[in-house]
């Protein structure tokens, strides 16, 4: 089975510029319209990856993706959380999204009865560098 996942990245740095989004009301506007023509997840960015990337807290990550789960409250199935930040982690599943993307292959054993007890799917990523930082 094929997931087509469109790209939405809330970070003023991400590497392709077609999918940031820095604003809430332009975020929501853009999941929408990925949903609607053919997307089947929406995958949202809180931070960036690449090697030049600025560090984002989990606080501040948190502050960018919660306007947009709010608006796709009724979509949640169809929401992923790009973050390798357990406390982001943490609050995306509390707010049920669908699905949890992480870089860094979801290293933290503490996250992981969170994780057993939630109904998401997983986007399990490796890198042979090791941290973000390093990529």
């Amino acid at each position: 089975m094929v997931t087509v996942f469109g790209i939405l990245n809330l970070t003023e740095d991400s590497f392709f510029d077609e999918s940031r989004r820095l604003d809430p009301a332009g975020a929501v506007t853009a999941a929408i319209e990925m949903l609607r023509v053919g997307s089947d997840v929406v995958d949202v960015g809180p931070a960036a990856s690449h090697p030049d990337a600025r560090p984002v807290s989990p606080a501040d990550e948190i502050r960018r993706i919660a306007p947009l789960l709010d608006a796709l409250s009724d979509q949640m199935h169809r929401v992923s959380i790009d973050s390798f930040q357990p406390e982001t982690q943490r609050y995306a599943l509390k707010r049920g999204v669908g699905y949890l993307n992480d870089i860094q292959g979801f290293p933290d054993p503490a996250l992981y009865p969170d994780i057993a007890e939630a109904d998401c799917r997983l986007v399990v990523m490796h890198s042979a560098q090791g941290t973000v930082a390093k990529l």
